[in-house]
């Protein structure tokens, strides 16, 4: 029974796809989830775009734990199944797919077992997924593991993928290729993202496997099959965080002119550039100063449409009226956004118990001290619940905080909040001197950029 009910979804497929073109050849992949308390309605299956995963189809998943595709396969290449495990780096279940493959899947919670009556290269690359899925735990989110574990297994572990790398002889040069390219990458990508992960404890700052430095190279991506990896621009990606957090006496942020230097291929510095912008949080003023240096190898049909909307995002709020709210002071008195026509308008939205709050006060303090006395007001605006306006009203006396001090009315559902869609703080607002908005995510106070702005704005 449990058989025909999968033939019968299996060929329904078939006939359902029977009346497209025949441009394309398909590969099948017949799967079983045999996980206790499995729950999921559907498995995803990935392929690769420019080095990141994208959706390829999606299958639903019947009473039994059974599931199918049914794909069409112009290239042959890497693809992913996903029942819930992919993004939070579980056990990995990567296919090599080629045109007639006929597979079959078993998926326990930890591992798979694999068959059907053409597999082509997978029991090979399932040795691969095995590698990966010994790394994996090192740089999972959660995980309770420190460098007191990771650094005896790392030697170990990239000896095992060593001698695994060397062993791929088959027929097919491109695949023994990219399979080798993606046995490093993922060893690497992880090493990498291990040091990114929350720990209990950490190692003193010099105190890094022997191993990375040999990674480190100047002109260090320079294949462009970094592509065809699901993981590729991710490897990209924490490479150069590394390399910026551990790369000199003081941590900086990631400057992109310099990381593409160390990228030769032009792909891999167009899909590299294109995250690293859609991921950086720029405001307006750091994205239009490094612009111009940056847009020159963002050439490809992907990143023109990718530029176009999010500069449109970017500066969707520029030049619009700002909110005219009115909130109480500390002495109880109402100021309304309005009192500051006329002027420049800076805005702190922060809070008592937030820590990166605080940590911008002396900052705040110090160019609210510089600035005193031009055409410009700072006004701090606690997003404090309004049972803690005690709390807020002798924190601002304890601290002697300066400039305008006001308490939203109803915290993160206060107008001021949903307007400007604040759902993270510290934030900051910028406005000129007619109300309307320069940035409505402005640069911090301790950013020295903010006193090269203001500069200018004062002087017209």
């Amino acid at each position: 029974m449990k058989k025909h009910i999968f033939y019968f979804i299996l060929t329904f497929i078939t006939v359902q796809m029977s009346f497209a073109a025949n441009l394309s050849e398909y590969a099948v992949i017949r799967g079983t989830i045999t996980i206790p308390d499995f729950k999921a309605k559907e498995v995803t299956l990935y392929n690769v775009e420019e080095g990141k995963p994208v959706v390829a189809a999606t299958a639903k998943v019947n009473s039994l734990g059974e599931f199918g595709f049914m794909t069409p396969v112009s290239a042959a290449g890497f693809y992913y199944v996903d029942y819930g495990q992919f993004k939070s780096r579980n056990q990995l279940i990567r296919l090599y797919l080629e045109p007639k493959l006929d597979i079959n899947l078993v998926v326990n919670k930890t591992n798979y077992v694999l068959s059907g009556k053409n597999i082509g290269q997978n029991a090979l690359v399932q040795k691969a997924n095995e590698i990966y899925n010994e790394f994996a735990p090192f740089a999972r989110l959660g995980e309770n593991v420190s460098y007191v574990e990771f650094y005896p297994f790392i030697d170990k572990g990239i000896a095992k993928a060593d001698e695994f790398s060397k062993s791929i002889k088959t027929k097919d040069a491109n695949f023994n290729k990219l399979l080798k390219l993606a046995v490093a990458t993922d060893v690497e990508e992880l090493t990498y993202t291990f040091f990114r992960m929350p720990r209990s404890v950490f190692p003193d700052k010099d105190d890094r496997p022997a191993v990375i430095k040999t990674w480190m190279a100047d002109k260090k991506f320079t294949d462009p099959d970094l592509l065809k990896l699901a993981n590729g621009v991710s490897l990209m990606t924490n490479y150069f965080f590394y390399v910026s957090i551990n790369g000199g006496e003081k941590p900086k942020r990631l400057d992109l002119t310099e990381s593409i230097t160390h990228i030769t291929d032009p792909a891999l510095k167009d899909a590299y550039l294109r995250e690293e912008v859609a991921t950086s949080r720029m405001k307006i003023e750091e994205y239009e100063k490094i612009a111009p240096s940056i847009k020159p190898f963002m050439v490809s049909d992907a990143s023109k449409a990718f530029l176009l909307e999010y500069e449109k995002v970017l500066h969707k709020n520029v030049g619009q009226k700002g909110l005219d709210f009115t909130y109480k002071d500390i002495n109880d008195k109402p100021v309304s956004f309005s009192d500051f026509k006329g002027k420049f308008v800076y805005i702190d939205l922060w809070a008592t118990w937030c820590g990166p709050c605080k940590a911008e006060i002396p900052h705040m303090k110090k160019i609210e001290e510089d600035y005193h006395g031009k055409n410009i007001v700072f006004v701090s605006l606690s997003l404090d619940k309004p049972k803690d306006a005690q709390k807020w009203k002798d924190f601002v006396t304890k601290e002697q905080l300066k400039g305008i001090q006001l308490m939203a009315d109803k915290d993160f559902g206060s107008d001021v909040a949903k307007n400007y869609d604040v759902n993270a703080i510290p934030r900051f607002l910028l406005f000129d001197t007619k109300g309307n908005i320069i940035n409505a995510d402005a640069l911090r106070p301790s950013n020295p950029e903010l006193r090269v702005q203001l500069d200018k704005l004062l002087k017209g």
